[in-house]
């Protein structure tokens, strides 16, 4: 069975797209077989890997029931590493959900079954918003990654998401684990390290020892779309993702 992964956190802008795509990249890199699914209508981490088209069924036709996993999985252009691609037809999903009289938050979870062994690693990129399909990731993943800035709302943030993952796996997904949080667009101001020692120094979850540095070749990858190994290999993008790689690997296969 594969290992499944939700990049996830209470609001935008904290790199989780950057995330997903970029550690998708490297385990397909070092030999995985990785699906990244897209659960944001925004389609970022489509638009990533330049695959957004509107014309061809996603994940809004999959979790409908309208297509299957084999007719909406596509290649990235990586090697080793497939997507499913999102459109903004998917801000609809939240209704869909709405409407199902049972069992809505195990709906990613049954349209991807049939797939799932033919992969190692399922990364699941998450929206910041829409309680329920955030609901059927977390449902179907095993992990969680947590990528927070260090900023005053950095630990109430990660308070939140306690609440929730104590619901999910109460009703939902008992096997549930985070496997930690990770601190994104690092600075050594003086400030930027006060909360980033805050968090690091906190009680709820676990921190990844990687930090992720602010660094302009991670911007320059994504108008690229090409993700920071390929991009720029020699790059602080890069050695940090692949130390990120390295822990979450030591932590799901130890």
């Amino acid at each position: 069975m594969s290992i499944k992964i939700a990049i996830t956190y209470e609001k935008g802008g904290v790199a989780k797209t950057t995330t997903a795509v970029n550690v998708a990249a490297i385990l397909a890199d070092r030999g995985y077989k990785v699906l990244l699914v897209d659960l944001d209508h925004q389609s970022y981490a489509t638009s990533y890997y330049a695959r957004y088209d509107d014309t061809k069924p996603g994940i809004f036709e999959l979790m409908q029931g309208a297509a299957e996993a084999e007719q909406v999985i596509i290649p990235s252009g990586i090697s080793n590493l497939d997507m499913v691609p999102s459109t903004y037809s998917f801000r609809a999903m939240e209704t869909v959900l709405m409407m199902k009289i049972s069992r809505q938050e195990y709906t990613l979870q049954n349209a991807l079954k049939d797939v799932e062994s033919n992969y190692d690693f399922i990364l699941m990129d998450c929206p910041p918003s829409g309680d329920r399909v955030k609901t059927n990731a977390l449902a179907f993943a095993d992990y969680l990654i947590l990528p927070t800035i260090p900023d005053d709302y950095a630990v109430h943030g990660l308070q939140c998401m306690a609440e929730t993952i104590v619901d999910i796996k109460q009703g939902v997904n008992p096997k549930l684990q985070v496997l930690g949080v990770l601190i994104t667009i690092d600075e050594r101001t003086a400030n930027k390290m006060a909360y980033k020692e805050a968090l690091q120094n906190q009680d709820i979850f676990p921190c990844f020892k990687t930090a992720i540095r602010k660094n302009t070749k991670l911007s320059e990858a994504i108008n690229a779309h090409q993700p920071i190994n390929l991009y720029e290999p020699k790059s602080n993008g890069n050695i940090d993702y692949n130390a990120l790689t390295d822990e979450i690997v030591e932590l799901v296969t130890r």
